[in-house]
């Protein structure tokens, strides 16, 4: 229990930091790649929140089917995939350029950083949906309706 109210307040310093950057980034910086990665992170976080806040009070086989939480850890394994490609990509970028931080409208370590944190929450939303899967028994997939399951 403890462990899982300490994953929803890490998941929603996430959605917190990751909509706030991308505000911040797109808008006052004009830095769009770096605001769209840390969008994307700050998505992954929700959904990570939003299965941990169901678990928490239940209500995760009520609201998640087995083939939305299999979506789900879909939609993890390509944030993670493509935060890792990206992360190596603007490390390559940064190694061959040594841009440096600043000016942040084109700075590579910050699209670097947000295209990590993408990386990672695309691994923690993986991870969750691996471990929130596990929890649904043999007799909960034949008693789920048949509509549930195929949204």
């Amino acid at each position: 229990m403890l462990r899982t109210k300490i994953h929803i307040a890490i998941s929603v310093i996430g959605v917190v930091l990751g909509l706030s950057a991308f505000i911040c980034l797109c808008i006052v910086y004009a830095n769009i790649e770096a605001g769209m990665w840390a969008l994307l992170s700050g998505i992954h976080s929700a959904l990570a929140l939003l299965m941990h806040y169901h678990y928490l009070r239940e209500s995760l086989h009520a609201n998640f089917s087995r083939r939305a939480l299999q979506y789900i850890e879909e939609f993890g394994i390509i944030g993670f995939v493509s935060g890792a490609g990206l992360t190596l990509f603007y490390i390559f970028l940064e190694i061959y350029y040594k841009s440096g931080l600043l000016p942040v409208q084109t700075s590579i370590i910050i699209r670097l950083v947000w295209s990590f944190i993408m990386m990672k929450w695309g691994l923690m939303v993986y991870i969750a949906t691996r471990k929130y899967q596990r929890t649904y028994n043999d007799e909960q997939l034949f008693s789920e309706s048949p509509n549930i399951e195929e949204t």
